[in-house]
């Protein structure tokens, strides 16, 4: 009992959140569910008008014509009237679908774009796209359902069942009989191939991640031939889905062929009570003919309700993880009225730091303590692994330290308003996101308004303008997906253009240079050399000839900060870690 208790409350729970969803257009929903209300009121009004024809026919009077002829010029006025509510009704819907359609994504997207940095990093990208579009496509499914649909159909089998309890008990009570067991078999089928549906959905969403990453890498899947081996994955995937699917729809269609009889019985039932009615002059022959219409009618609206019941259980699971989706909160919290500076100085302090990743074992910061005067440059090196890309996002505030603080100019990151700050702040990443649209827009992605001399001007700076004037279209020049028609070296100029265009404090480059070729390792130090001045610059760096300008070197070692101090000072230390990666790099042990 108590896990029926339980189920019955998330269902509760379930309803209640959908309809939340909807919220923006009750009012709208109210009046359509009035307008049907009229409709199916209206619709009983066909077999009645029709009842009380050929009970007239059937009394053989002569001056009952007029009343004939009433009736049917009356039924011609209520289906005209019916006709204009249900044009209404309709077009009410379609509004409300255009309108929710739109907000749903767009929600969507919001909560996505505001979920933190460690939510993306944990799901695939195909799941997360699934998840929405699936989700708002069940979501729509459903309402039009409830409302083309359900709510029809309980108004019309509530009036059925009056009229037949009405007419007489004895038919009103063979409906209720067989009408639940109808619903009941519905029910179990459905409890029966839950299981699978959920097995079914969880492989939709893997295969749609495998499908997602094979084309987001798809450089990487040519140059190891693994094409096959991508194909076979999605199909031994969707294998499973098609045993899945001939499971569910043979339980389904053996439920269907018990439906089938329990409709036919009774059906046969009122039939048969009306007419042992009728041949006792109990109802008159139209009365028959009206309950049995009525009942013929309320059995076919139980196989559309077992229909929404089918429907609802499969998109009962997609509506369950968009609303799962919606409900994640963002791990970064944004402080409520927090501080809005107008401009930084620029000093970084990191007090007894330590963070470790949700998944790892060991501290990806351990107690680490620093400051980085404002205005300076100090670059970050040490073995990979070592804590510096962690120790860059703690700064943008990507994550937060699970002990100790980050502050800028002696305030705590998290007393900050998160987007007012970050504007102070620009990364330039080992790779490079570019969007798939042309050059000009992905530069002034970091300040939308920029005028093209300002995006040419940042351009120029970063050494970008002279390759991009060799091109077709010049700015105009589309890129392709992730930039795959610029070289590594340009893409990166291009990341840089869009920091400087920023103008921020704070400059981070996370191994700028580390996969480029020597000329455009070349341009790229040329453009950071110039960008640095005036700004808090750190740098992440494999390539320690690239951080000798540095005035300090933060050598990070498993999380803890290991050697801190200029280039000559760290070189000279004989036994340091600095000095030994310096000797192997000049060895070319190490790039």
């Amino acid at each position: 009992m108590d896990k029926k208790k339980r189920k019955t409350r998330k269902l509760g729970v379930f309803w209640r959140n959908f309809w939340e969803l909807f919220n923006n257009f009750s009012s709208s929903i109210r009046k359509g569910f009035v307008l049907i209300v009229i409709v199916e009121l209206m619709s009983v009004l066909d077999p009645f008008l029709f009842k009380i024809v050929i009970d007239k026919l059937t009394a053989f009077d002569r001056g009952a014509i007029w009343w004939v002829i009433g009736a049917i010029l009356l039924l011609f006025v209520f289906r005209r009237f019916s006709g204009l509510i249900t044009y209404f009704k309709d077009k009410l819907f379609f509004q409300i679908i255009s309108k929710a359609e739109k907000e749903f994504l767009v929600n969507a997207q919001k909560k996505m774009v505001s979920l933190s940095l460690s939510y993306h990093e944990r799901e695939d990208t195909g799941n997360k796209i699934i998840k929405i579009d699936k989700g708002v496509q069940k979501i729509l499914q459903l309402f039009e359902s409830l409302y083309w649909e359900v709510v029809p159909v309980l108004i019309k089998l509530t009036i059925v069942c009056g009229i037949l309890f009405w007419t007489d008990y004895r038919l009103g009570v063979s409906f209720v009989i067989f009408a639940p067991t109808f619903m009941w078999l519905a029910f179990r089928t459905n409890k029966a191939v839950r299981p699978m549906r959920d097995e079914r959905y969880a492989k939709y969403e893997e295969a749609a991640g495998i499908m997602t990453q094979s084309i987001i890498n798809i450089n990487t899947v040519k140059s190891f031939v693994r094409e096959k081996w991508e194909v076979r994955q999605v199909t031994r995937i969707r294998e499973r889905i098609k045993k899945l699917q001939l499971i569910e729809w043979g339980k389904i269609l053996n439920s269907g062929l018990l439906r089938h009889t329990i409709s036919d019985l009774g059906k046969v039932s009122v039939m048969l009570i009306g007419t042992f009615l009728a041949w006792n002059s109990a109802i008159t022959i139209g009365t028959l003919i009206f309950v049995v219409m009525l009942s013929n009618e309320a059995y076919n609206y139980l196989y559309r309700l077992s229909r929404f019941y089918d429907r609802m259980e499969e998109g009962v699971i997609a509506v369950k993880r968009y609303m799962k989706l919606l409900d994640e909160k963002p791990e970064i919290k944004n402080k409520k009225r927090g501080i809005k500076p107008r401009n930084l100085n620029g000093e970084i302090s990191f007090l007894d730091v330590n963070f470790a990743y949700q998944e790892a074992k060991d501290r990806a910061l351990c107690g680490v303590n620093t400051k980085i005067a404002p205005g300076t440059m100090t670059a970050l090196v040490g073995p990979s692994g070592g804590g510096k890309t962690t120790f860059a996002r703690m700064i943008y505030r990507h994550y937060d330290p699970q002990k100790g603080a980050v502050k800028i100019d002696g305030i705590n990151l998290k007393d900050f308003d998160l987007f007012t700050f970050r504007k102070f702040i620009s990364i330039v990443p080992q790779e490079v996101e570019i969007f798939s649209t042309n050059i000009r827009e992905n530069i002034a992605y970091a300040k939308p308004t920029a005028t093209d001399r300002e995006v040419h001007r940042a351009a120029r700076t970063a050494n970008a303008a002279e390759f991009i004037e060799k091109l077709p279209n010049k700015y105009k020049t589309r890129v392709g997906e992730r930039g795959v028609k610029l070289s590594g070296g340009q893409r990166q100029r291009i990341g840089i253009a869009r920091a400087i265009l920023a103008n921020p404090k704070i400059l981070i480059f996370d191994e700028a240079t580390s996969s480029l070729d020597s000329q455009s390792e070349k341009l790229i130090q040329e453009s950071m050399d110039k960008v640095s001045k005036g700004r808090t610059v750190i740098v992440i760096a494999h390539r320690l000839s690239t951080i000798r300008k540095a005035d300090r070197i933060i050598v990070l070692e498993d999380g803890i900060i290991a050697e801190q101090g200029s280039h000559n000072e760290l070189s000279t230390q004989k036994s340091g870690i600095y000095a030994k990666l310096l000797k192997l790099q000049e060895m070319g042990d190490v790039d």
